[in-house]
């Protein structure tokens, strides 16, 4: 049966946002929504629009065969008819006026005429794909949660960034995470080639601890899906195996999973009650991949650079599900301390202006949120605290003091309180974020009740919750009983 489209606010400021530049003559753009924002969606509305349009003809442009075969479903879903490019692929139409192509396969074949070009995971620039969008004579939408490859605006000349991934949390479209970080390997010296470290050093240093990657998902995690990043195939291969010792069952997904294989291997994973708990991979599992219910994203493959790839990583467990409370992120890797700063920024800003190779100015981080901390109880890392979100362990509190006629004195009671600091005002979301999760909040709530506190709505919508404290859980109560009243009346 067809389905109809039913786009989420968002999604439809973000179709408009493509027209708007459209509109102004540009020709190449890119529409950028974070990992679990539906971009296959939104590309399914625009395709079924220019097919609705007599005469008209759209290429949908992937690179990887899962990706061609997870569209061309979603094609299906939505009632458009369409042929698949892609080797001796079943659905070989070339009559129709959509055509679902892989990127690899036009580089061989050529391209079929077409009004608008739509291209997956743009990010990761095709040859093919560069020369067929140079000449700038096709409305062509570059799709990715992820837009900043370097020289990226010389392809393409305008983004529409409407809705970032810490909006998207806060609007209950995708789930908060936490990250633990008990161990990491120690890459000094390690080699590097195109500015990453090399596979096999990775994989040499981060050996000896997949055990611990073992240990934290059975500490924290026992029972829930992951998937799991490692530096190789022998990586991986040592991975599974140290999994299935522990009797954890998981399957490998790599370049050496043939196709034959990997499409059963997918159906089996996406079972509720399948036996198989994990799916290890390199980076084959990294883009596009979407299996909803997956609770844990384990990060075995340190990256040097690439914060593109870690935050591709990072999605594939942000993805709601009925049930799906948090992700939780077991970070072996160094990743998530390494891009910190660079993370959160991206997660709270995105990405509004495209590379176009030039040198740009360093994005300045505020110091206090630069380097996060981790817990030395549960290894929990997080924002700057007085506690542990996760685990509660307090940490040392400097008092504060005043500088008198050459001394030092406490700062005690009897002044008028100071207003609170953008530190308290974080702890109180975070709490309000803990609260939410608990009694079942509906989105918007944890925003509202930050400016019913201090006055104004949060310029901040991080994933952090943290154990409210009595005080915070009497004045949620007080607001509750307050509007019950009120409601009455």
């Amino acid at each position: 049966m067809k389905q109809s489209f039913d786009l989420r606010p968002y999604q439809v400021d973000s179709v408009e946002g493509l027209r708007n530049l459209i509109r102004q003559g540009v020709r190449n753009m890119i529409l950028s929504v974070p990992t679990g924002g539906g971009k296959t969606v939104i590309a399914s509305y625009l395709t079924a629009e220019c097919y609705g349009k007599a005469g008209k003809r759209a290429v949908f442009v992937a690179d990887r065969i899962a990706l061609i075969n997870q569209t061309s479903e979603t094609f299906d879903r939505y009632g458009i008819p369409h042929g698949v490019v892609q080797g001796d692929h079943w659905r070989f139409k070339p009559w129709e006026r959509v055509q679902v192509a892989s990127a690899q396969t036009l580089a061989k074949r050529g391209w079929p005429d077409a009004d608008l070009i739509i291209v997956d995971e743009c990010h990761a620039i095709q040859a093919t794909v560069a020369e067929r969008l140079a000449g700038r004579d096709t409305v062509v939408i570059g799709l990715t949660a992820t837009p900043m490859t370097q020289g990226l605006g010389k392809l393409y000349d305008g983004i529409v960034t409407v809705i970032t991934t810490n909006q998207l949390i806060a609007a209950g479209f995708l789930v908060p995470f936490r990250v633990y970080a008990a161990s990491a390997p120690d890459m000094t010296g390690a080699k590097t080639r195109a500015g990453e470290w090399t596979d096999k050093d990775a994989a040499e240093r981060s050996m000896p601890i997949i055990g611990d990657c073992v240990e934290e998902y059975l500490r924290h995690a026992a029972g829930k899906k992951f998937i799991a990043f490692g530096c190789n195939v022998e990586h991986c291969e040592e991975m599974q195996r140290q999994f299935a010792a522990a009797g954890v069952v998981s399957e490998l997904y790599t370049y050496r999973t043939d196709d034959a294989a990997r499409d059963p291997l997918v159906e089996e994973f996406r079972k509720p009650d399948s036996s198989v708990r994990g799916l290890i991979s390199v980076s084959a599992l990294s883009k596009g991949f979407d299996v909803s219910d997956v609770e844990v994203i384990i990060m075995a493959r340190p990256l040097k650079s690439s914060l593109a790839e870690h935050i591709q990583i990072l999605g594939r467990g942000l993805r709601i599900h009925p049930g799906k409370k948090e992700c939780i992120v077991l970070d072996h890797s160094g990743n998530c301390v390494r891009f910190w700063g660079a993370m959160q920024h991206f997660l709270e800003k995105g990405i509004t202006e495209l590379d176009d190779g030039m040198k740009k100015k360093q994005v300045k981080v505020t110091p206090g949120e630069k380097k996060p901390v981790t817990c030395p109880n549960c290894k929990h890392v997080h924002t700057a605290m007085p506690a542990c979100p996760s685990c509660g362990h307090s940490y040392k509190k400097k008092q504060p003091v005043e500088h008198v006629a050459g001394s030092l004195h406490e700062v005690k009671g009897g002044t008028k309180p100071a207003p609170p600091t953008q530190q308290e005002k974080r702890e109180f979301f975070a709490q309000l974020n803990h609260i939410a999760l608990e009694k079942g909040r509906k989105p918007g709530w944890v925003s509202h009740k930050y400016k019913e506190k201090f006055g104004s709505w949060p310029d901040f919508n991080e994933p952090v919750v943290m154990v409210p404290s009595p005080e915070v859980l009497k004045w949620v109560k007080s607001r509750d009983i307050a509007f019950a009243k009120g409601a009455r009346k």
